[in-house]
């Protein structure tokens, strides 16, 4: 299982190939499955989703950044979204909707899918349009956050991986409390 974890790259380039919607059900089902804040109930459960297949909605979420083009060619698109009505005291949607896109990541590998997650500009007041023009775009109402777009497909093998370069074990790992020490 790890290796699904250290192996995965994000995905920018797919094969023009339907999935089932059985698969992107699975999928969904691994999100849905994420640790969330709050009671085991269904209404403290704030993740919901919008797939979306439709070309000419994908070519607008796409925008105009350069970077963001290749999502017009992938085959589903998943829109991660928090409701803040079903639990209006947790503020920490973003988080719970983040478990929820790691295990739809991993889920989708383990299926041999790709995936690359986009920035929805929750927290950039300068991309305040680009965030209204998704939301238009989406139809979403005011208690629905948009958190993040991830794009899903069959791999196009072709496409060249830049490797992942990290930062070693010891510069970002502390024990007991935070050093500086030695750190940069």
């Amino acid at each position: 299982m790890t290796d699904l974890i250290i192996n995965r790259r994000s995905t920018r380039k797919y094969l023009d190939k339907d999935i089932d919607d059985s698969i992107i059900k699975q999928i969904i089902d691994c999100g849905r499955n994420a640790p969330f804040g709050g009671k085991p109930v269904p209404m403290c459960q704030v993740t919901e989703y919008i797939i979306i297949k439709e070309k000419e909605i994908k070519n607008k979420l796409a925008l105009n950044y350069e970077d963001r083009q290749f999502i017009k060619k992938a085959p589903v698109i998943i829109a991660i979204l928090a409701n803040k009505n079903n639990d209006p005291k947790y503020k920490e949607y973003i988080l719970s909707s983040g478990l929820a896109i790691e295990n739809m990541i991993i889920g989708a590998q383990s299926l041999g899918l790709g995936t690359c997650i986009l920035s929805c500009f929750i927290n950039y007041e300068k991309h305040e349009e680009d965030k209204n023009i998704l939301r238009d775009v989406l139809k979403l109402p005011n208690n629905i956050e948009l958190i993040a777009l991830l794009t899903l497909g069959y791999k196009d093998e072709s496409e060249t991986i830049v490797e992942k370069k990290l930062r070693e074990y010891n510069d970002v790992v502390n024990f007991n409390t935070y050093s500086m020490k030695d750190k940069k």
